[in-house]
């Protein structure tokens, strides 16, 4: 009988908040940079990069970077 308790401690659930936020705006916009979320969120440029590394380390496999636009998009995870 196995009696390992798993619990989320609080960083944890802030961050993925956090990473929540810019999907909401990623979802609202179709794309995300640091200005949209800067504005958005009404934070500096510097959290609003923090926020957005955040979001990529959380996302990596299915965004990238448009040149075009300037800003990330999600793609669909690549197969191998």
């Amino acid at each position: 009988m196995s009696t390992e308790i798993t619990s989320t401690s609080p960083a944890d659930v802030h961050l993925q908040s956090r990473i929540n936020s810019v999907l909401a705006i990623y979802q609202e916009h179709g794309h995300v940079n640091r200005t949209l979320i800067s504005e958005k969120l009404a934070l500096t440029k510097l959290q609003a990069s923090q926020l957005l590394r955040e979001f990529l380390s959380a996302h990596a496999p299915v965004v990238e970077w448009d040149n075009y636009r300037s800003t990330y998009l999600m793609t669909r995870p690549r197969r191998a």
